[in-house]
Protein backbone atom coordinates (compact mmCIF):
# COMPACT_ATOMS: atom_id res chain seq x y z
CA UNK A 1 0.00 0.00 0.00
CA UNK A 2 2.79 2.37 0.90
CA UNK A 3 4.55 1.71 -2.41
CA UNK A 4 1.32 2.30 -4.33
CA UNK A 5 0.81 5.59 -2.50
CA UNK A 6 4.24 6.80 -3.59
CA UNK A 7 3.52 5.92 -7.24
CA UNK A 8 0.19 7.74 -7.15
CA UNK A 9 1.85 10.79 -5.62
CA UNK A 10 4.53 10.86 -8.30
CA UNK A 11 1.88 10.46 -11.00
CA UNK A 12 -0.10 13.39 -9.60
CA UNK A 13 3.04 15.55 -9.47
CA UNK A 14 3.76 14.78 -13.14
CA UNK A 15 0.18 15.67 -14.10
CA UNK A 16 0.33 18.96 -12.19
CA UNK A 17 3.67 19.82 -13.81
CA UNK A 18 2.19 19.15 -17.27
CA UNK A 19 -0.84 21.32 -16.52
CA UNK A 20 1.43 24.06 -15.22
CA UNK A 21 3.55 23.91 -18.38
CA UNK A 22 0.47 24.07 -20.62
CA UNK A 23 -0.86 26.99 -18.62
CA UNK A 24 2.44 28.82 -19.01
CA UNK A 25 2.43 28.28 -22.78
CA UNK A 26 -1.17 29.44 -23.01
CA UNK A 27 -0.35 32.51 -20.95
CA UNK A 28 2.63 33.32 -23.18
CA UNK A 29 0.65 32.88 -26.39
CA UNK A 30 -2.12 35.10 -25.07
CA UNK A 31 0.31 38.00 -24.46
CA UNK A 32 -0.41 41.04 -26.62
CA UNK A 33 2.16 43.00 -28.61
CA UNK A 34 2.16 45.63 -25.88
CA UNK A 35 2.46 43.00 -23.11
CA UNK A 36 5.70 41.75 -24.66
CA UNK A 37 7.12 45.27 -25.06
CA UNK A 38 6.16 46.21 -21.52
CA UNK A 39 7.73 43.03 -20.12
CA UNK A 40 10.94 43.67 -22.08
CA UNK A 41 10.86 47.32 -21.06
CA UNK A 42 11.99 48.43 -24.50
CA UNK A 43 10.36 49.82 -27.63
CA UNK A 44 12.47 49.26 -30.77
CA UNK A 45 12.07 52.02 -33.36
CA UNK A 46 13.22 52.09 -37.01
CA UNK A 47 14.47 55.54 -38.03
CA UNK A 48 16.60 56.82 -40.96
CA UNK A 49 19.14 58.96 -38.96
CA UNK A 50 19.98 60.86 -42.18
CA UNK A 51 16.87 62.98 -42.67
CA UNK A 52 16.76 66.52 -41.31
CA UNK A 53 14.91 67.74 -39.36
CA UNK A 54 13.16 64.52 -38.29
CA UNK A 55 16.03 62.09 -37.59
CA UNK A 56 19.72 63.05 -37.78
CA UNK A 57 22.96 63.36 -35.82
CA UNK A 58 23.77 66.83 -34.52
CA UNK A 59 27.26 68.33 -34.23
CA UNK A 60 27.78 66.40 -30.98
CA UNK A 61 26.96 63.08 -32.72
CA UNK A 62 23.69 62.85 -30.80
CA UNK A 63 20.62 61.46 -32.58
CA UNK A 64 17.97 64.18 -32.57
CA UNK A 65 15.01 65.38 -34.64
CA UNK A 66 11.27 65.84 -34.51
CA UNK A 67 10.44 62.14 -34.83
CA UNK A 68 13.32 61.09 -32.55
CA UNK A 69 12.33 63.45 -29.73
CA UNK A 70 8.67 62.54 -30.15
CA UNK A 71 9.41 58.82 -29.78
CA UNK A 72 11.53 59.50 -26.69
CA UNK A 73 8.59 61.41 -25.17
CA UNK A 74 6.21 58.58 -26.07
CA UNK A 75 8.60 56.12 -24.41
CA UNK A 76 8.58 58.19 -21.23
CA UNK A 77 4.78 58.24 -21.18
CA UNK A 78 4.63 54.48 -21.71
CA UNK A 79 7.43 53.91 -19.16
CA UNK A 80 9.68 51.95 -21.55
CA UNK A 81 13.12 52.64 -23.00
CA UNK A 82 13.33 53.55 -26.68
CA UNK A 83 15.98 51.88 -28.84
CA UNK A 84 16.57 53.39 -32.28
CA UNK A 85 17.66 51.21 -35.20
CA UNK A 86 19.02 52.91 -38.34
CA UNK A 87 16.76 51.88 -41.20
CA UNK A 88 16.54 53.21 -44.75
CA UNK A 89 13.20 53.78 -46.44
CA UNK A 90 13.50 50.53 -48.37
CA UNK A 91 13.47 48.66 -45.04
CA UNK A 92 10.93 50.83 -43.23
CA UNK A 93 8.14 48.31 -43.70
CA UNK A 94 10.08 45.04 -43.97
CA UNK A 95 11.69 45.73 -40.59
CA UNK A 96 8.22 45.70 -39.04
CA UNK A 97 7.19 42.63 -41.05
CA UNK A 98 10.22 40.67 -39.81
CA UNK A 99 9.77 41.72 -36.18
CA UNK A 100 13.20 43.41 -36.20
CA UNK A 101 11.51 46.54 -34.83
CA UNK A 102 8.27 47.31 -33.04
CA UNK A 103 7.48 50.51 -34.95
CA UNK A 104 8.80 52.39 -37.96
CA UNK A 105 8.61 56.06 -38.88
CA UNK A 106 10.22 58.14 -41.61
CA UNK A 107 7.68 60.77 -42.68
CA UNK A 108 5.56 57.81 -43.78
CA UNK A 109 2.24 58.86 -45.31
CA UNK A 110 -0.98 57.30 -44.07
CA UNK A 111 -2.56 55.63 -47.12
CA UNK A 112 -5.43 53.14 -47.57
CA UNK A 113 -2.99 50.56 -48.94
CA UNK A 114 -0.76 50.81 -45.88
CA UNK A 115 -3.72 50.76 -43.51
CA UNK A 116 -4.79 47.43 -44.97
CA UNK A 117 -1.49 45.83 -43.98
CA UNK A 118 -0.43 47.73 -40.85
CA UNK A 119 -1.71 49.43 -37.76
CA UNK A 120 -0.90 53.13 -38.20
CA UNK A 121 -1.00 55.72 -35.46
CA UNK A 122 -3.09 58.86 -35.44
CA UNK A 123 -1.30 61.58 -37.48
CA UNK A 124 1.61 63.19 -35.63
CA UNK A 125 2.54 65.51 -38.52
CA UNK A 126 0.88 66.99 -41.59
CA UNK A 127 2.72 67.98 -44.73
CA UNK A 128 2.54 68.75 -48.43
CA UNK A 129 4.67 67.70 -51.38
CA UNK A 130 7.32 70.01 -52.83
CA UNK A 131 10.39 69.84 -55.07
CA UNK A 132 14.01 70.92 -54.86
CA UNK A 133 15.23 72.17 -58.25
CA UNK A 134 18.25 73.95 -59.71
CA UNK A 135 18.57 77.56 -58.70
CA UNK A 136 19.29 78.74 -62.25
CA UNK A 137 15.91 77.50 -63.53
CA UNK A 138 17.31 74.79 -65.80
CA UNK A 139 15.35 72.00 -64.06
CA UNK A 140 12.24 73.24 -65.84
CA UNK A 141 9.94 72.40 -62.91
CA UNK A 142 7.40 75.20 -62.54
CA UNK A 143 3.93 74.13 -63.74
CA UNK A 144 1.35 73.89 -60.95
CA UNK A 145 -0.21 70.71 -62.38
CA UNK A 146 3.18 68.90 -62.46
CA UNK A 147 2.80 68.26 -66.18
CA UNK A 148 6.41 69.34 -66.80
CA UNK A 149 7.80 66.45 -64.73
CA UNK A 150 7.63 64.16 -67.76
CA UNK A 151 11.09 63.08 -68.89
CA UNK A 152 12.84 64.82 -65.98
CA UNK A 153 15.15 62.92 -63.60
CA UNK A 154 13.58 62.62 -60.15
CA UNK A 155 15.88 61.79 -57.21
CA UNK A 156 14.71 59.89 -54.12
CA UNK A 157 14.54 56.67 -52.14
CA UNK A 158 12.90 53.76 -53.92
CA UNK A 159 9.25 53.16 -53.15
CA UNK A 160 8.35 56.47 -51.53
CA UNK A 161 5.01 58.08 -52.36
CA UNK A 162 6.93 61.04 -53.75
CA UNK A 163 8.72 58.80 -56.22
CA UNK A 164 5.42 57.13 -57.11
CA UNK A 165 4.02 60.57 -57.92
CA UNK A 166 7.09 61.27 -60.06
CA UNK A 167 6.63 57.97 -61.90
CA UNK A 168 2.93 58.70 -62.45
CA UNK A 169 3.90 62.05 -63.98
CA UNK A 170 6.35 60.38 -66.38
CA UNK A 171 9.62 61.28 -64.68
CA UNK A 172 12.74 59.11 -64.89
CA UNK A 173 13.52 57.75 -61.42
CA UNK A 174 17.03 57.93 -59.95
CA UNK A 175 17.04 56.06 -56.63
CA UNK A 176 19.43 56.21 -53.69
CA UNK A 177 20.09 54.16 -50.58
CA UNK A 178 20.00 55.79 -47.12
CA UNK A 179 22.43 58.64 -47.98
CA UNK A 180 22.84 62.12 -46.52
CA UNK A 181 20.77 64.91 -48.02
CA UNK A 182 23.75 66.81 -49.40
CA UNK A 183 24.33 63.96 -51.87
CA UNK A 184 20.86 64.62 -53.31
CA UNK A 185 21.44 68.37 -53.47
CA UNK A 186 24.82 68.13 -55.18
CA UNK A 187 23.40 65.79 -57.82
CA UNK A 188 20.61 68.26 -58.63
CA UNK A 189 23.07 71.16 -58.65
CA UNK A 190 25.48 69.47 -61.06
CA UNK A 191 22.76 68.14 -63.38
CA UNK A 192 22.95 64.43 -62.60
CA UNK A 193 19.28 64.73 -61.59
CA UNK A 194 16.70 67.46 -62.20
CA UNK A 195 14.66 67.60 -59.01
CA UNK A 196 13.91 66.02 -55.65
CA UNK A 197 10.22 65.41 -54.90
CA UNK A 198 9.72 65.35 -51.13
CA UNK A 199 8.09 67.06 -48.14
CA UNK A 200 8.01 70.81 -48.81
CA UNK A 201 8.60 72.19 -45.32
CA UNK A 202 11.39 69.78 -44.33
CA UNK A 203 13.21 70.23 -47.63
CA UNK A 204 12.91 74.02 -47.57
CA UNK A 205 14.52 74.12 -44.14
CA UNK A 206 17.28 71.84 -45.36
CA UNK A 207 17.92 73.87 -48.51
CA UNK A 208 18.02 77.11 -46.51
CA UNK A 209 20.54 75.59 -44.08
CA UNK A 210 22.76 74.29 -46.88
CA UNK A 211 22.60 77.62 -48.74
CA UNK A 212 23.80 79.38 -45.60
CA UNK A 213 26.91 77.19 -45.65
CA UNK A 214 27.33 77.45 -49.43
CA UNK A 215 25.49 80.43 -50.96
CA UNK A 216 26.66 79.40 -54.43
CA UNK A 217 24.99 75.98 -54.29
CA UNK A 218 22.79 75.85 -57.38
CA UNK A 219 19.54 74.65 -55.76
CA UNK A 220 16.28 76.16 -54.51
CA UNK A 221 12.75 75.15 -53.56
CA UNK A 222 10.18 75.19 -56.34
CA UNK A 223 6.91 77.01 -55.58
CA UNK A 224 4.93 73.97 -56.75
CA UNK A 225 2.86 72.20 -54.07
CA UNK A 226 0.92 68.94 -54.37
CA UNK A 227 -0.63 66.04 -52.40
CA UNK A 228 -1.23 67.21 -48.81
CA UNK A 229 -0.31 64.35 -46.48
CA UNK A 230 -0.64 62.90 -43.00
CA UNK A 231 2.27 61.06 -41.37
CA UNK A 232 1.79 58.12 -39.00
CA UNK A 233 3.81 55.52 -37.08
CA UNK A 234 3.79 52.04 -38.67
CA UNK A 235 3.15 48.93 -36.52
CA UNK A 236 2.28 45.25 -36.88
CA UNK A 237 -1.38 44.40 -37.28
CA UNK A 238 -1.19 41.40 -34.92
CA UNK A 239 -3.43 43.23 -32.44
CA UNK A 240 -4.35 46.80 -31.50
CA UNK A 241 -2.67 46.90 -28.08
CA UNK A 242 0.38 48.93 -29.17
CA UNK A 243 -1.39 51.36 -31.50
CA UNK A 244 -3.87 52.19 -28.72
CA UNK A 245 -1.02 52.99 -26.33
CA UNK A 246 0.82 55.14 -28.88
CA UNK A 247 -2.34 56.94 -30.02
CA UNK A 248 -3.12 57.84 -26.41
CA UNK A 249 0.41 59.21 -25.95
CA UNK A 250 0.23 61.30 -29.15
CA UNK A 251 -3.20 62.65 -28.22
CA UNK A 252 -1.87 63.62 -24.80
CA UNK A 253 1.08 65.41 -26.39
CA UNK A 254 -1.26 67.30 -28.70
CA UNK A 255 -3.48 68.37 -25.80
CA UNK A 256 -0.64 69.51 -23.53
CA UNK A 257 1.12 71.34 -26.39
CA UNK A 258 4.38 69.37 -26.16
CA UNK A 259 4.07 67.99 -29.71
CA UNK A 260 3.52 71.50 -31.05
CA UNK A 261 6.64 72.67 -29.21
CA UNK A 262 8.70 69.92 -30.85
CA UNK A 263 7.35 70.92 -34.26
CA UNK A 264 8.19 74.57 -33.67
CA UNK A 265 11.68 73.59 -32.45
CA UNK A 266 12.58 71.57 -35.52
CA UNK A 267 10.49 73.31 -38.19
CA UNK A 268 11.53 76.91 -37.63
CA UNK A 269 8.50 77.90 -35.56
CA UNK A 270 5.91 76.09 -37.69
CA UNK A 271 3.14 73.98 -36.16
CA UNK A 272 2.89 70.87 -38.33
CA UNK A 273 0.58 69.06 -35.93
CA UNK A 274 -2.35 70.62 -37.83
CA UNK A 275 -3.43 69.97 -41.44
CA UNK A 276 -1.63 72.05 -44.09
CA UNK A 277 -3.61 75.09 -45.27
CA UNK A 278 -3.23 77.05 -48.51
CA UNK A 279 -5.10 79.84 -50.25
CA UNK A 280 -4.60 78.05 -53.57
CA UNK A 281 -6.03 74.74 -54.71
CA UNK A 282 -3.36 72.06 -54.32
CA UNK A 283 -3.37 69.25 -56.94
CA UNK A 284 -3.64 65.66 -55.72
CA UNK A 285 -2.04 63.01 -57.93
CA UNK A 286 -3.69 59.59 -57.57
CA UNK A 287 -0.98 56.94 -57.18
CA UNK A 288 -3.19 54.02 -56.16
CA UNK A 289 -2.32 52.27 -59.44
CA UNK A 290 1.45 52.78 -59.09
CA UNK A 291 2.84 49.52 -57.71
CA UNK A 292 6.57 50.15 -57.97
CA UNK A 293 8.76 53.22 -57.90
CA UNK A 294 12.41 52.34 -58.23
Amino acid sequence: MKKRHIVLTLGMATLLAACSSQGSKSSSSDATVWDKIEKKGELVVATPTTYRPTSYYDDNKKLVGYEVDMMKAIGEKLKVKVKFVETGFDQAFSSVDSGRVDVSLNNLDITPERQEKYNISTPYKYGVGGAIVRGDGTSGIEKKDLSDWKGKKAAGAAGTNFMKIAKKQGAELVTYDNVDGDVYLNDVANGRTDFIPNDYVAQKLFVDAMKEKNPNLNVKMSDVLYNPSENGIIMSKKDKSLVKKIDAAIDEMKKDGSLKKLSEKYYNGLDLTKPFESNEKIPVIDISDVKDAG
